[in-house]
């Protein structure tokens, strides 16, 4: 089974839940957690070369969880602009 394609940031910039550009930005958000986390981790383990990402998945529930939203309403808005909800959410 192949793997759906990355989103990049920039294409999650025109989809909106609450205001023009607050999915891309929650995204960016979770993008430099994981890799200031990953980063830590790599330093503390030699030779380990953890490199975290969220799907499109788990980025409606992290947006669900922070707004109060149900998680499938966002996950509609998600198909609704052409996504695949297991796709890596990364980095342009």
């Amino acid at each position: 089974m192949r793997r759906p394609k990355p989103v990049y940031l920039s294409q999650l910039e025109e989809v909106e839940i609450l205001w023009p550009g607050d999915v891309r930005m929650l995204a960016e958000f979770v993008l430099r957690a994981h890799d200031a986390k990953d980063q830590q981790t790599n330093l503390q383990n030699p030779g380990a070369r953890t490199r975290s990402r969220t799907t499109l998945h788990g980025l409606a529930g992290q947006f669900a969880q922070i707004t109060w939203l149900p998680k499938e309403q966002i996950e509609t808005i998600f198909l609704a602009h052409g996504f695949n909800l297991g796709s890596v959410v990364e980095f342009d």
